[in-house]
């Protein structure tokens, strides 16, 4: 007997921390001040008594600066926005130990009408972006609440059911994640958590925060293979809520899945109606950066950059700018891929940072002159990358470093003589066929000359005089 195919289905819900300064409802810090790691933070210093739900304390007007980041990320999404409809804020009732004012302020539900809809990414449908705050942070182990995190800004992307494997979700994530990296708008250390919906032959199951993308699809897989598992057993599947535990690679039920009546749903008599300004929203749209798909199509087609190295600028907007910048000012960026793919990429790497960390200031024409004096043979490609590597934080001109250009022929001979003189038994080595001696008697003349010294004057010139 064949075997039954499923029509599998697949939906996402997405949650993003927004990249903001401040909560959604109050002036607390969304992180802590820089000198303090995240991870080591202490619990509840960032607080008031808005966010920490005390009786009696009422919100301020939401974020202006989150609902910005809302609309940008419409707007990638392809999303339509609502700026001829009043959005309300409505209180989402639940009891859990994390959410101290018993509900959630969102910009959804059973009476709201959604900031963006009907969008599609990437050839996934999109059903809604809309804002929320986030609750605070329950350790069910030691029953104590951190409310630092309560009252973030939070946006949350729905999807249609339009995937049908774990794969196709992976893939879409990534680029998801790439595209809002080039708004700016989520944070970047924070991640996203995702709500997957899955449905084969019965009810469909939400799968709830998952936090990272391998967790993502093995929970997927797992749990495509158990429903149709339970279709041969004659299991009913129930619309209901699960976890994924990644230590036993398997879903446990958390409850049954409520409805939006379940949450009582509430417009929010302590926040007033939102009206978006269009002529704003305009001006958010033009603002917007290219995207990477399109990047990626100009580095390649207009830059004949390979598609290798163009996927890897693309990962980043400031490297894909900073190569476009360098090409304005007359460099040719093929020719000169490796300054800035291997080069500019590993200072940045040894260092742990970005081009986008803030006190990070590398500017193109800093590098572009060491380019030019590398090509007039002016300085050596070996000093040009010792130069490079004082160029975190802060990029200079090279005429601020003294002399450094090649040094003379006859100034490399010298130094031979003394590298030979000194090292008589390598030399020796290299008499008797031993090609790596030749290479560690050249980086002692590299050395000497503070890698100044041509490397094939320096090779050519030690051979001669061996």
């Amino acid at each position: 007997m064949k075997k039954k195919e499923f029509p599998i289905k697949i939906g996402l819900e997405v949650h993003g921390y927004l990249n903001t300064k401040e909560k959604l409802f109050c002036m607390c810090r969304t992180m802590p001040p820089q000198d303090v790691d995240v991870r080591e933070e202490k619990p509840n210093t960032r607080i008031c008594p808005i966010c920490t739900g005390t009786p009696g304390s009422k919100p301020m007007l939401a974020n202006k600066s989150a609902m910005d980041k809302l609309i940008q990320i419409a707007f990638v999404m392809g999303c339509k926005i609502s700026h001829d409809k009043d959005l309300i804020w409505q209180r989402k009732h639940y009891n859990w130990a994390d959410l101290p004012k018993g509900y959630q302020d969102t910009i959804s539900g059973a009476h709201a009408v959604s900031p963006a809809i009907s969008g599609k990414f990437n050839g996934v449908r999109i059903r809604e972006v809309h804002l929320e705050e986030d609750p605070a942070q329950w350790n069910p182990e030691t029953g104590r609440i951190n409310y630092n995190r309560s009252g973030l800004p939070l946006i949350e992307i729905v999807t249609e059911p339009d995937f049908t494997n774990s794969e196709d979700v992976v893939f879409w994530l990534k680029n998801l994640i790439l595209s809002l990296s080039y708004i700016k708008a989520i944070k970047k250390n924070a991640g996203i958590k995702v709500d997957v919906n899955v449905s084969t032959y019965g009810e469909r199951v939400e799968m709830k925060n998952l936090n990272s993308i391998e967790k993502i699809r093995k929970a997927i897989e797992y749990e495509v293979a158990r429903q149709i598992e339970d279709y041969d057993r004659g299991i009913v599947q129930k619309q209901e809520t699960l976890a994924f535990d990644e230590k036993l690679g398997r879903t446990v039920k958390m409850r049954e899945k409520e409805g939006q009546a379940d949450y009582r749903f509430i417009p929010d008599p302590d926040l007033p109606l939102i009206k978006l300004n269009v002529k704003e929203v305009k001006n958010i749209e033009r603002q917007l950066p290219e995207m990477p798909e399109i990047k990626l199509d100009k580095l390649i087609k207009k830059y004949k950059i390979d598609k290798k190295n163009a996927e890897i600028l693309t990962k980043n907007l400031e490297l894909v700018e900073f190569v476009e910048l360098l090409s304005k000012i007359g460099i040719d960026v093929k020719k000169n891929l490796s300054w800035i793919t291997i080069e500019l990429l590993r200072i940045l790497n040894y260092n742990k940072k970005t081009l986008e960390d803030e006190d990070v200031d590398i500017k193109p024409e800093h590098l572009a002159e060491l380019i030019r004096e590398v090509d007039k043979k002016n300085i050596t490609v070996l000093k040009a990358k010792q130069v490079m590597n004082d160029f975190v934080p802060k990029s200079f001109s090279i005429s601020k470093k003294g002399d450094i250009g090649k040094i003379a022929d006859d100034a490399i001979e010298n130094l031979c003589k003394q590298v030979i003189e000194k090292n008589q038994r390598v030399v020796d080595e290299y008499k008797q066929g031993k090609e790596q001696a030749l290479n560690w008697l050249i980086g002692q003349v590299m050395r000497l000359s503070e890698r100044r010294a041509d490397y094939r004057v320096a090779s050519e010139c030690l051979k001669k005089l061996i």
